[in-house]
């Protein structure tokens, strides 16, 4: 989507260099400096440098189109003045010097627009998820420690997706990760390092799952995640890599094993799928989407 605004800086570059050789003569090596060279070469480089990466990272809109035109504009000019280190031009010859130096304050002008720009969203965002946050502390649906969800918002989007999937006909299921002896860890070593750890596993599953996952923690030592057309196989792979992984990375005591289980999920509601998943883990009642507590 973004190739011809990459193709445009191309084309800008190519157009500044052929307005300089048609206009002038190339200079003999020998009278060319290099440091100069060097130096506005490296501006240059980090100029284009700066607007791809604006290009290619950020979301197409206002702020964007702020940024790569006033980048387009100093690159223009920087490329004539680098190009100027190499070519000579007639003394009475003033087009090139103004090509040069009378672009840069337009440029510059709109990068500040972009910047100010972005300001403005950012702080818009930045409210967006402050009420975000607030209100799903306010309902318990975020757990203070790992900041992750708790089992009462997991609930709530269990029965959306269970909706999704029938009428998309994908399959979907949830799975739990459970910290066995995670109260001996406790008990040897503080609670301090057993929330460290609880931290560290959340952080974790969620750099390890697929965007459209969601891990939600469950009391003390379990998390459940719910995991949208995955099939029953496909899930329990998903989760030997996860445990594998945690297994790995945390290098946690050899009796802290992670115990994982899958449920496919063909019930209609959030609350006989949690229930099913319980039994099958002999919890009972346990699963029934209440606030997460330590």
């Amino acid at each position: 989507m973004n190739n011809w605004r990459i193709a445009l800086i191309v084309l800008v570059m190519a157009f500044a260099m052929l307005i300089s050789y048609q206009l002038g003569q190339s200079k003999p090596p020998h009278i060319i400096d290099y440091l100069d060279v060097l130096g506005e070469g490296s501006t240059l480089v980090l100029t284009i440098l700066a607007v791809v990466l604006v290009v290619v990272t950020r979301p197409q809109g206002r702020v964007t189109n702020h940024f790569y035109s006033g980048g387009l504009i100093l690159i223009f000019s920087l490329s004539l003045d680098l190009l100027d280190e190499f070519v000579r031009y007639p003394d009475d010859m003033r087009l090139l010097s103004w090509l040069e130096s009378l672009p840069q304050p337009l440029g510059l002008a709109l990068l500040a627009l972009g910047a100010f720009e972005w300001r403005k969203e950012h702080l818009s965002v930045t409210r967006q998820l402050a009420t975000r946050e607030k209100y799903l502390r306010e309902h318990q649906w975020l757990d203070p420690l790992t900041t992750l969800y708790t089992a009462r918002y997991f609930g709530y989007l269990l029965q959306r997706e269970i909706s999704l999937a029938t009428e998309s006909k994908q399959p979907l299921c949830i799975a739990y990760l459970n910290l066995t002896q995670f109260a001996k860890f406790n008990q040897l070593r503080g609670s301090a390092a057993g929330d460290e750890l609880l931290h560290k596993v959340g952080e974790l599953i969620t750099l390890l799952l697929r965007p459209t996952d969601c891990v939600c923690r469950d009391h003390s030592d379990r998390f459940l995640m719910l995991l949208p057309e995955t099939s029953a196989k496909q899930a329990q792979q998903l989760m030997d890599n996860l445990r594998d992984a945690i297994t790995r990375e945390l290098k946690a005591p050899k009796y802290l094993e992670c115990t994982i289980s899958v449920h496919p999920v063909r019930e209609s509601s959030a609350e006989q799928a949690l229930q099913n998943l319980g039994e099958s883990l002999d919890f009972g009642g346990h699963y029934e989407a209440q606030p997460s507590a330590k």
